[in-house]
């Protein structure tokens, strides 16, 4: 009888940050949807789990409050991303329209 080898599933790396915030959400750049939510021991805040909305870009969020402190959020990133950070193209667009049509008032 023939062994299958079995692949081992490589782990990204992780890089978790602490911030004094009252938002739970930091805008960091990139896009996120929201794909999970779970209830946490010992703490009445929920952590929030989210992707990366980029085509194959396999990048995951962790955000959750500190228990001890729920002033502090800590965010945990798992993955590397493989573009850019996102620009709303739209709302930058909206800026600089909002920008010339400024200039034109006398």
């Amino acid at each position: 009888m023939k062994k299958i080898k079995s692949r081992r599933k490589v782990r990204e790396p992780r890089f978790c940050f602490k911030t004094l915030s009252e938002v739970d959400v930091l805008d960091d750049g990139y896009k996120w949807r929201k794909y999970g939510q779970k209830v946490v021991k010992n703490t009445q805040h929920p952590r929030s789990y989210y992707r990366c909305t980029q085509d194959n870009c396999r990048v995951k969020k962790r955000v959750e409050r500190l228990a001890e402190d729920p002033r502090m959020v800590i965010t945990t990133y798992e993955g590397r991303h493989a573009h850019s950070p996102s620009h709303d193209t739209e709302e930058s667009q909206a800026a600089s329209n909002a920008q010339l049509n400024s200039d034109f008032f006398w």
